[in-house]
């Protein structure tokens, strides 16, 4: 007891230390920034790690980035935000639901950094009363310029792209547009007003002012991941969607009954033409023969009339040289016949008759040779017959020598008359 009585101001020194240290000095960590405000009103912000001199002022922490997170999946982590999708109405009344992240940084410079300050007063202030309210409102004017069939088959894209361009750099002007449009009830036109995006002269959309530029906050990261429709929404472009393919394929049946029809007739045009053709390369098949036949029967024909003339040619030769041939044949014969009566007129024929002579003297001399003179029988008669033909053949040949020789054997001395 005496220790603490005799020590009891150091004591209360120590812990009069340990009660104002921590108004005196702050540690700012990494990834945030802390604005200090002083005793005396004075605003400070310290954006670097560290140590840094707080004096008693009061301080508030900011992270440098805030997260939207407004994905289907909960946030893994510390999200500054996070809900399940932002709902969403589209020009045509539908409503649905995107889901998504987003990513937006905190200004870098003081008195931005303290404006935004003094306007939400804190990191949670920052995120659902501007950063929150603006993104929603960015998702729900884009909805807005298209319907949700536009959404769900052709603009997800342009969603995207229009809506971060509306966060970033302020919602856009809008126009009224009057468009005819199709009730799919009655199937009647109608002419609506719808909104469109003003553009200025230079096309490019126009902006009006910002709240996020106002505070100096930037989109550092964008995603939209998913998006849902109502379950009305979803049956319509489904009823929709068989209806056109319904139409795709009539059309494309249609289409292929039209080009079976055209090839079919195309087909039978080919066969046409194939059999035209053919029966034309039959008929110029035929002419041909034809006139091949013709040419031959021209040259044969020519051929025989050559042939015949050659033969008439060779018929009048053959002709002409019998003639001749006759001529000179009779003019020989006179001849010789005219030599011959010199002849025989001159000696009488006599070396004709000589040789005649001659020649049958032989052939009875060779005919004797061939007899036997004595007679192998011999029989008594009367003296008529001598029984030998030898004897009898000598007597008529003695008796044609005695004619013979009586022939006149002199030379004729008349002359023909």
């Amino acid at each position: 007891m005496s220790f603490i009585l005799k020590n009891i101001k150091y004591i209360l020194i120590i812990i009069a230390l340990a009660i104002v240290l921590p108004s005196l000095a702050g540690i700012n960590n990494a990834g945030q920034r802390t604005l200090v405000q002083y005793p005396n009103g004075t605003l400070v912000v310290q954006f670097e790690p560290g140590i840094y001199l707080q004096l008693f002022g009061r301080t508030t922490v900011y992270n440098d980035v805030i997260t939207f997170d407004f994905d289907k999946a909960k946030s893994i982590g510390d999200a500054s935000i996070d809900q399940s999708g932002i709902p969403v109405r589209y020009q045509d009344g539908g409503t649905g639901t995107i889901y998504g992240k987003a990513r937006l940084n905190l200004p870098n410079d003081e008195p931005t950094m303290i404006t935004a300050h003094k306007a939400f007063r804190s990191n949670q202030g920052i995120a659902h009363k501007l950063i929150k309210t603006v993104t929603e409102e960015s998702m729900n004017l884009t909805a807005g310029l298209m319907t949700s069939e536009e959404a769900y088959t052709e603009k997800r894209g342009t969603f995207t792209e229009w809506s971060r361009d509306q966060l970033q750099n302020g919602k856009y002007k809008t126009e009224l547009k009057q468009v005819i449009l199709s009730e799919e009830a009655t199937g009647k036109q109608v002419v609506r007003n719808v909104p469109v995006i003003a553009f200025n002269q230079q096309g490019l959309a126009v902006h009006l002012d910002s709240d996020l530029k106002t505070y100096g906050v930037s989109v550092s990261g964008y995603q939209i991941t998913d998006w849902n429709f109502e379950a009305k929404t979803l049956k319509q472009i489904a009823a929709k969607r068989e209806a056109t393919m319904a139409i795709i394929t009539a059309k494309a049946q249609a289409e292929q009954a039209k080009q079976e029809a055209i090839t079919a007739e195309e087909k039978g045009k080919a066969a046409v033409i194939k059999a035209k053709f053919e029966k034309e390369v039959e008929k110029q098949r035929a002419v041909t023969d034809a006139e091949k036949k013709k040419e031959v029967a021209i040259i044969t024909a020519s051929q025989k009339v050559d042939v015949a003339e050659q033969e008439k040619l060779e018929a009048e030769q053959k002709k002409f040289s019998a003639k001749e041939y006759k001529q000179e044949r009779i003019l020989r014969g006179e001849g010789d016949a005219a030599y011959k009566r010199l002849v025989m007129s001159a000696d009488g024929a006599l070396a004709q008759k000589l040789e005649a002579w001659v020649k049958v003297n032989q052939n009875y001399a060779a005919a004797i040779s061939k007899q036997k003179w004595v007679p192998e029988i011999q029989m008594a008669g009367d003296g008529v017959n001598s029984g030998n033909a030898a004897n009898d053949l000598l007597s008529l040949f003695l008796a044609k020598t005695a004619k013979d020789i009586s022939l006149d054997m002199n030379i004729s001395t008349k002359k023909r008359k």
